[in-house]
């Protein structure tokens, strides 16, 4: 399978407000691959994640780039990056009462990929199910409605398997998990990698990073990646700190 890739070049953001956010950040990620994106609270993970999703939420500036296997995306809007192949797993989802789990996949694959009978659609959102030990009954229900974080987080990553982006961000879906939980997902975003997708991990934490064997870590602080490293660096960071890097 031919290897996909995600830059960015340049990427500076500011708030509404003009507080800057980023400087001048130059990444890039490939399919086949996963990427852990570290760093303090108010370091950028979050705002880059939204940036390469499509946010409104910030003024970019204009020397700015943002390509998916050399198409220029930029200006996109986030259902054309999706359609795309670029999912995002936000770090606090939204519930939608009267939108089930079942529906918001069909509707969402149906879109990028060719429609198929439902019989079949269904099995195999419940093998994925099944894997993330998620409670059939969940798929039913409004999405996120009532569920507990774990349930949401594994909601997510339902989504992602079933949807096989090419690239998959996921924003702290580590966060509030039990060790149990955190196992399971880990076992789904290393399924993720091995059918293709680039995955991108940001987290504060070594828990997730223990389970999944990461390809590369970039650092965050004040806005600029200020360390790029191997699955080694989680290890420093763990004993030194962001300060003592």
């Amino acid at each position: 399978m031919k290897t996909s890739r995600l830059t960015i070049s340049h990427l500076s953001a500011k708030t509404k407000e003009g507080k800057e956010i980023l400087h001048d950040i130059s990444l890039s990620f490939a399919s086949f691959k996963v990427y852990a994106v570290m760093g303090p609270n108010g370091s950028g993970k979050s705002t880059l994640a939204h940036i390469l999703m499509g946010s409104s939420e910030f003024s970019i500036n204009y020397q700015l780039s943002i390509t998916l296997n050399g198409e220029d995306i930029t200006k996109l809007p986030p259902e054309e990056r999706a359609r795309k192949g670029i999912f995002l797993s936000y770090q606090s989802p939204v519930a939608i009462a009267g939108v089930s789990v079942v529906n918001l996949l069909r509707t969402a694959y149906q879109t990028t990929h060719t429609a198929m009978p439902i019989e079949k659609f269904m099995n195999i959102i419940g093998g994925y199910a099944k894997e993330l030990h998620i409670d059939p009954t969940l798929l039913e229900r409004g999405i996120h409605d009532g569920f507990s974080g774990g349930e949401r987080k594994k909601i997510e990553l339902l989504q992602a398997l079933v949807l096989a982006p090419t690239f998959a961000i996921f924003d702290e879906i580590d966060t509030g998990l039990d060790v149990d939980a955190l196992k399971v997902v880990a076992y789904g975003i290393n399924k993720l990698e091995k059918a293709g997708t680039g995955v991108i991990m940001i987290t504060h934490y070594k828990r997730l990073l223990s389970y999944v064997p990461v390809d590369i870590v970039y650092v965050f602080s004040k806005g600029k990646v200020i360390k790029t490293g191997d699955r080694k660096l989680v290890s420093v960071i763990e004993r030194k700190g962001y300060t003592g890097l």
